[in-house]
């Protein structure tokens, strides 16, 4: 018989450890966290997913769109469907990327906007 390992890190100290912790400063990442609580990330993270049920949630950005921009968006998209017709090629030719940077009030970095909920937003 293979002998079982026993669990040293999720234990019930720690994992009330990671909980008040997390209460006391959520916006916090966990691995400072781990830092702070002498535990390994990946440790930290295991318990906060499998102990504690939380989610990691990643703040969006989003802007409100205003019922005035109403008739900009509408031409755009009416101009490009011309384009699209007088070129069959005109979409190849458009270079389109899924990153931007926008620096009109100051910069945001979502990559490092991540918390941990008790409620999975989806």
């Amino acid at each position: 018989m293979k002998p079982v390992r026993k669990k040293t890190i999720r234990i019930p100290e720690n994992i009330a450890a990671v909980r008040t912790a997390l209460k006391k400063s959520p916006k916090r990442c966990a691995r400072k966290h781990a830092l702070s609580l002498n535990l390994f990330s990946r440790s930290l993270r295991r318990i906060l997913y499998i102990n504690l049920n939380f989610h990691l949630c990643k703040v969006q950005v989003v802007q409100e769109l205003k019922s005035a921009a109403l008739h900009s968006r509408t031409t755009f998209c009416l101009e490009m469907l011309i384009r699209m017709d007088e070129n069959e090629n005109f979409i190849q030719n458009v270079w389109m990327s899924d990153e931007a940077h926008f620096h009109l009030d100051g910069f945001v970095n979502n990559q490092n906007c991540r918390y941990w909920s008790e409620e999975n937003p989806r």
